[in-house]
């Protein structure tokens, strides 16, 4: 087995639960065009955001850059 080089599901444990909750809306049919519910938006406003959110998370992990974690502990 291949050793791990980079381990994201620890420090991006924020970004990977936002996109998992994106997905679990979709899954769910938590969109404005299934349900009529505004709170949710458009399934294409939430595939908007889950491709930033990913692609956030990809430099992220890329580069180097700090977590959301990160960011907030340096905050407190």
């Amino acid at each position: 087995m291949t050793e791990k080089k980079v381990d994201i599901t620890g420090p991006y444990n924020m970004e990977l639960q936002e996109i998992a909750n994106k997905l679990r809306q979709l899954e769910q049919g938590r969109v404005i065009g299934l349900v009529g519910s505004n709170m949710d938006g458009a399934i294409s406003t939430n595939i908007v955001q889950l491709r930033k959110m990913i692609s956030d998370l990809i430099l992220k992990v890329e580069y180097g850059k700090d977590s959301a974690l990160d960011e907030m502990s340096e905050i407190f």
